[in-house]
């Protein structure tokens, strides 16, 4: 477990939650309101963790890592789909797109996506990362330098390709690719890329301007985004595509981050970003069924003792999903991917 990335996993969460939370609480925005890239950031944290078993050059086993994703990813999100399910039946909203949303599968339109939950929108892109990264490995077994520097190109270029067809009032194949694989490739690439670099430890003097430089350019981005927004009159897809910047940003930060001593075991860093980092999937998943109690406690008790009960009430529902489903999940299915192993080739689940 990195504590870097775990960090990492805990601030993604949150910018995701301010910017759903903010707007309807009375949060002070600012350059919140770009809060959303919070999900590139998971997206570049995917291609790290995932870059050595691709740089590797020797692909996985295919049972045995299966099994570890399917149990890492698959059983919170069916807990959290079953609350949500639940929220909409009792709100009496008609339960369609079940089996897309079972089977990760609902990137397949505005209104399939967002039905249960918006937030839903990037699991299966993180899955088809996840059925990608054998393949990666595999095709990286040989000259892996120029073959991953030829990959890098062709993500990148595809996604400035889908650009211009995307029609998000018509939803095309173009519009939902920007949104899926290829179209967010190059932002699990950056990840990856940061793995490769981090190999080599940066100058002292060197992270801190990059890291500098990378919180700079997010907040610039920041800026034009709410630029984008008074000129055009709410979000389209030019906005979007502000999300690559961003994700190479959190890439920057990233590689300057983890050249910083780690913190010391039991410190209150070191025991906020673990556990920022344990209910970041869980926080992730949770924080829109609570969106409309934390309304109500906004209401009766005001801005500040309202969100703190609402942040409160959340966070212990996402160590329960943590404790009693997440965790309980990955440790079985380390457990039943360990026996698909040779003893000497079973490996830690990311």
């Amino acid at each position: 477990m990195n504590p870097v990335v775990e960090t990492w996993r805990g601030i993604a969460s949150l910018l995701v939650l301010w910017v759903h939370w903010g707007p309807v609480l009375g949060w002070p925005m600012g350059p919140m309101a770009f809060g959303f890239t919070g999900v590139d950031l998971f997206f570049v944290l995917s291609g790290f963790v995932f870059a050595p078993t691709v740089m590797v050059g020797r692909a996985p086993s295919l049972g045995a890592y299966a099994v570890r994703r399917f149990a890492r990813i698959y059983p919170a999100y069916l807990a959290a789909l079953a609350l949500y399910v639940l929220l909409a039946w009792h709100a009496g909203k008609p339960l369609l797109y079940l089996p897309e949303h079972l089977l990760m599968a609902h990137m397949q339109s505005r209104e399939m996506t967002f039905y249960y939950n918006p937030v839903f929108w990037s699991l299966p892109s993180e899955v088809a990362f996840y059925a990608l990264v054998p393949l990666l490995a595999q095709g990286l077994c040989r000259h892996s330098q120029i073959r991953w520097t030829l990959l890098f190109a062709l993500a990148l270029a595809l996604r400035l390709a889908m650009v211009r067809p995307a029609d998000g009032a018509t939803q095309n194949l173009a519009y939902i690719g920007l949104h899926h694989l290829p179209g967010l490739l190059i932002e699990f690439f950056f990840g990856i890329w940061v793995w490769q670099r981090s190999q080599l430890p940066l100058k002292a003097g060197h992270a801190w301007a990059l890291g500098l430089g990378a919180a700079l350019g997010w907040l610039a981005l920041a800026a034009l985004f709410w630029q984008l927004e008074q000129w055009t009159g709410g979000f389209d897809w030019r906005n979007g595509q502000i999300g690559l910047a961003a994700a190479a940003c959190f890439a920057a930060a990233l590689l300057a981050s983890l050249q910083a001593p780690a913190p010391r075991a039991g410190s209150w860093a070191e025991v906020g970003g673990r556990w920022g980092g344990k209910l970041s999937y869980a926080m992730y998943l949770l924080h829109i069924a609570w969106l409309a109690p934390a309304q109500m406690l906004v209401r009766d008790w005001g801005v500040l003792a309202g969100s703190a009960a609402a942040m409160a009430g959340l966070l212990l529902s996402c160590w329960a999903l943590h404790v009693w489903v997440e965790e309980p999940a990955r440790t079985l299915g380390r457990a039943w991917a360990a026996r698909m192993l040779p003893p000497r080739s079973a490996t830690q689940d990311a």
